[in-house]
């Protein structure tokens, strides 16, 4: 019987071919889309999970109690240190810092002075790091790790990189200037769904820094602690805030604790998170796992729509098999088998689509994850569920009506599909067009929205500045000098910071303050060139003064936010501010001026306020050029950069790139979300058409005899498109209350944000129209033009 319940389903798919093909590939390209989608949110959550006691570890964070909201991915180095002995839950703490990118070279043989610098990305971590994470050492000292303060860790990749073949345990290196520097061990690689990661571990000394990593008062480390299991989370919190505050920690500053599991997705507010690598955003993960379901649910209710409406052709066929002894249940099982077959060349051909793609996106997404099924089958019987449960519907649904009909009206064709049926389908098509125009509108407004921040006011203009590379040192003013003799230059200006960077922030007590904790503000180096340079307004007061030099250095600029915190009333120029300086000295600052507010770090954060400080030796070098000199420009400076640094690279950027560098993440979510819009799209369109060539197919002698009776092939046309038409006009009515509810939340993340234009709407409300117009168009004119005998001899 199974055999041949095989048989009579493949008969049935290839008689069919048109309908079998939209079906299949349409439900084919629905679940590799869904797949594809699923496996990169699988990916950002699963981020730190694979340390046994994840749930138990937590990250340490600073929040800043002097303005609202505002949270910290580092702490202090003290507070780290004296956890297991001020926190009995605690069982182990580790300090960990980013040190970035450094060189490194074997010194065990002899090398040319220019040999090739080997760059490694390295850690500096305490003796506890091991006790905290499950990062396995694979050869070398695994007693007693990161005791020795010159035994630094490899990675397996890097050690070998470094030394070739060679056994690296024991080796000398040249590395941070650490005097006997030697590899002590091999450590694994962090899997890349790490937000710890390194490829050299190097043992925490405080002597490097004794200012920032010793010191109560200041927040410069990264801390994670494992707490005991049965830790109560609330009260452990209380006991760490207690610790602090009674070992001197700043009392504007609070501990605060963040699950290890969480710092992947919950950092996207944090600032100073130097610590979180490959750092994502819950809402744009729960956005995407949201639209992956939108684009199986589209791709399901064609499946079933077509299947359900095409089932009816098949009523003769139950009528005859009913009179040859099949029963109700064999129907049933044979529709259902039908559609499970279906279903699962459609998963075939979507595990095809999904392996050939991920290679690809992860390229496209500078991204390294990868997945095994036959590793991981949860996650293919997860997909099998989904592909079965689907078929069951599709196939349940339209064999329990059939198959309950009696056989008789089925043979004498009196037949007729239900009106619940009819019902049912125009509800499925109706949502499918309910997301498809939700999802292009939602494309609109975050496109909009990054338009409107790169046109709004945030202070300064940065039209047509370049950031040139430089090096402090004794050359610096011969290079400037001979830059700024360039035609087309119109000012010059240095500054620690480029926008979107994370600022310095220091507490400062303004003349006057009443309380003893003062306010953390923001602080940028500049010099005189800068005001200028970027076309800042003066509010008050005067810039630094390009004769006095160094003598500036007693003198700060203020912005606006600064001022209305000090509650200073008109010009504050002569009052003063006191400065918390690293080694818990204050210094004592004139201000000479008020810069309008301007905003450095990004168009989701309220300005803060701000002192700018004076400083020559600064990290960027910029420059404003005359628009119609950019081309020769470059090329201009890049001779004059190697007549200083021949050995050096040159690398220039304009500050429009880099300012838009932060809504990277923003437009590449606009382009996913146009991408599978798209695709969403053409899902519905297939079904739309599939539905129209069934139901022309069921008005076939209708038409015969309108045509007879005079209709135009423009009436027929509008009779047969006006039923959908009605659909998809009735789905952006639905559609467009629920996106301007959902963007409005995605708005909201922004401090400068657009209002949302009714225009959108109606674009995408209107293109979805003509695009199904269109689609079913095809149909409806070749039924219209039929000839109309053979329309009336139908069936």
């Amino acid at each position: 019987m199974i055999r041949n319940f095989f048989k009579v389903a493949l008969r049935n798919i290839t008689r069919q071919k048109a309908f079998s093909a939209i079906n299949i590939f349409g439900f084919a390209i629905g679940l590799a889309v869904c797949m594809i989608i699923s496996f990169y949110v699988y990916d950002d959550l699963s981020y730190d999970r694979f340390h046994e006691r994840s749930n138990d570890i937590y990250r340490l964070l600073t929040k800043d109690t002097s303005v609202e909201d505002l949270m910290y991915g580092i702490t202090s180095g003290p507070l780290v240190a004296g956890m297991k002995e001020g926190v009995p839950e605690v069982l182990a703490a580790t300090r960990v810092s980013n040190n970035g990118r450094d060189n490194i070279r074997r010194a065990d043989i002899e090398q040319e002075e220019d040999a090739e610098q080997i760059h490694t990305f390295t850690l500096i971590a305490d003796t506890d790091f091991f006790d905290v994470f499950d990062f396995k050492i694979l050869a070398g000292n695994s007693e007693t790790p990161l005791k020795d303060p010159n035994g630094i860790y490899l990675t397996p990749e890097k050690a070998e990189h470094v030394f070739g073949d060679d056994d690296p345990i024991g080796k000398p290196v040249d590395f941070m200037e650490i005097d006997g520097a030697y590899v002590a061990g091999i450590v694994e690689q962090p899997p890349t769904n790490s937000s710890v990661f390194y490829e050299c571990i190097v043992p925490f000394r405080l002597d490097w820094n004794p200012i920032w990593w010793d010191s109560w008062r200041n927040v410069a480390l990264t801390g994670y602690v494992l707490l005991s299991p049965d830790a109560d989370l609330p009260s452990v919190k209380q006991k760490i805030i207690d610790y602090a505050a009674d070992n001197g920690f700043a009392a504007i500053w609070q501990p605060q604790l963040q699950k290890l599991v969480n710092v992947h997705l919950d950092s996207g507010n944090l600032r100073f998170d130097t610590m979180n690598f490959g750092k994502g955003d819950r809402s744009k993960v729960i956005s995407t796992g949201i639209i992956a379901l939108f684009v199986l649910f589209i791709a399901s209710i064609n499946f079933i729509n077509l299947s359900s409406a095409r089932a009816a052709k098949r009523a003769k066929e139950v009528g005859m098999r009913k009179i040859i002894g099949s029963g109700r249940k064999d129907l049933i099982l044979q529709f259902l088998g039908e559609s499970l077959l279906i279903t699962y060349f459609a998963m075939i051909i979507a595990l095809a689509i999904f392996e050939i793609s991920i290679p690809h996106l992860n390229e496209f997404m500078h991204q390294q994850t990868s997945i095994d099924l036959i590793r991981n089958p949860h996650i293919f019987l997860a997909i099998l569920g989904a592909v079965t449960l689907v078929g069951l519907l599709a196939g349940f649904y339209p064999a329990l009506i059939i198959s309950g009909f009696k056989t008789l009206s089925v043979l004498k064709g009196s037949f007729h599909t239900s009106k619940s049926g009819k019902i049912l389908r125009r509800i499925l098509v109706v949502g499918q067009f309910t997301i498809s125009i939700s999802l292009i509108s939602a494309v609109f407004i975050v496109k909009s929205q990054i338009d409107y921040l790169n046109n709004i006011d945030i202070g300064y203009n940065r039209e047509n500045v370049v950031d040139l590379p430089f090096q402090n040192g004794e050359h610096l003013q011969a290079y400037q000098e001979k830059v700024r003799q360039l035609p087309g230059i119109e000012s010059i200006g240095m500054i620690n910071s480029l926008p979107g960077g994370t600022l310095q922030k220091f507490q400062v007590f303004p003349e006057g303050e009443k309380t003893e904790d003062g306010a953390m503000f923001d602080k940028i180096q500049i010099d005189s060139g800068l005001i200028p340079t970027l076309k800042m307004e003066l509010v008050y007061g005067e810039n630094f003064n390009v004769d006095m030099g160094e003598a500036n250095i007693d003198n700060v600029i203020i912005n606006e936010t600064a001022l209305r915190y000090a509650g200073w009333e008109g010009d504050p120029t002569g009052k003063t501010i006191r400065i918390q300086r690293e080694n818990d000295t204050q210094e004592t600052k004139t201000v000479i001026g008020v810069v309008k507010d301007f905003n450095f770090t990004t168009t989701r954060r309220m300005i803060n306020p701000m002192f700018l400080d004076y400083s020559e030796e600064n990290f960027a070098f910029l420059v404003r050029i005359n628009e119609h000199q950019s081309d020769t420009f470059l090329a201009a400076v890049e001779d004059i950069y190697h007549e200083f640094y021949p050995e050096a690279n040159f690398r220039a950027t304009y500050l429009d790139d880099v300012y838009n560098f932060q809504f990277r993440q923003d437009q590449a979510f606009a382009s996913f979300i146009a991408g599978f819009s798209i695709i969403a799209i053409i899902i519905s369109c297939l079904g739309l058409l599939g539905l129209s060539s069934y139901m022309t197919e069921q008005r076939t002698k209708e038409i015969g005899i309108r045509k007879v009776l005079g209709s135009s092939v423009m009436q027929i046309v509008k009779l047969l498109s006006v039923d959908f038409t009605r659909w998809v006009v009735l789905a952006n009515f639905i559609a467009w209350p629920l996106t301007w509810y959902a963007m409005n939340l995605w708005l909201n993340e922004f401090v400068y944000r657009m209002n949302i234009n009714v225009g959108i709407f109606l674009i995408s409300g209107l293109a979805v129209i003509v695009i199904a117009l269109l689609t079913i168009g095809v149909q409806t004119v070749r039924a219209a033009n039929a000839n109309p005998v053979k329309s009336l001899m139908y069936e």
